[in-house]
């Protein structure tokens, strides 16, 4: 059994995530304190209240997990932006592109994947092992122009991950963008920018994108894949 630090574990990817890997030691992270509990309480498992957008946070939760093996961890918190630069004064984007809102969406989806990683590493790095899975997007891979703030900060996330990809294999620890494209969770209803039903139809779902997660987790320590991009058949 290993032992896995979830983010984002509360809901849509992140809980599905959990979900697949029930039967590891899991450790779940998630700002969402109501949801997180019971995900926890669902599964068994650990889980602290945790913002990852904060730095005191993931201090105050490292303190708590320092002297515990780590075998990997996976970063699903994230938050979503959409919206023209042209058209973010608009009733439909002008509340989700306020600039304190931008700046808690580069927080959450650049720092604290970022702020995961440089924390856990010396605990991976002290135990001579790790692995570490991101939940990226197609917007790492490719920029799409309606959502320029949140191409910027996956693009940002798959720039640090290749910077830094050989330093953690020399000391044994392997990293992996999952890259999914459109998925079917309340990600974009919780930033007010519900998608059409017919959109939504050509999209993954959670599940779909855990199995991937699963598989990369599930790979012999001596194979890594730096990224795997999934999508629906119809959505590219």
């Amino acid at each position: 059994m290993k032992t896995v630090i979830i983010t984002g574990a509360a809901n849509g990817v992140g809980k599905a995530v959990a979900q697949m890997l029930k039967n590891e030691n899991l450790i779940l992270l998630d700002i969402d304190e109501k949801n997180l509990i019971e995900t926890a309480n669902e599964l068994d498992k650990k889980y602290y209240v945790c913002d990852v957008s904060k730095a005191q946070d993931i201090r105050d939760f490292i303190t708590k997990i320092k002297d515990i093996k780590i075998d990997c961890l996976i970063n699903c918190a994230g938050m979503w932006i959409s919206g023209d630069m042209s058209k973010v004064n608009e009733p439909i984007y002008e509340e989700m592109n306020e600039t304190d809102r931008i700046k808690r969406v580069i927080d959450t989806n650049i720092f604290g994947t970022i702020g995961m990683i440089k924390n856990i590493f010396p605990i991976m790095k002290k135990q001579g092992f790790g692995q570490i899975i991101n939940i990226n997007s197609q917007s790492g891979v490719m920029c799409e122009p309606p959502f320029p703030i949140y191409n910027a900060t996956k693009q940002s996330t798959s720039a640090f991950r290749k910077a830094i990809q050989d330093d953690l294999a020399r000391n044994n620890i392997k990293i992996t963008d999952v890259c999914p494209g459109l998925i079917q969770t309340d990600f974009y209803k919780r930033a007010n920018n519900e998608l059409p039903k017919e959109v939504m139809n050509n999209a993954l779902m959670p599940e779909d994108v855990a199995k991937t997660v699963k598989y990369v987790f599930d790979l012999p320590h001596e194979i890594t894949i730096p990224s795997i991009e999934v999508r629906h058949i119809k959505n590219y």
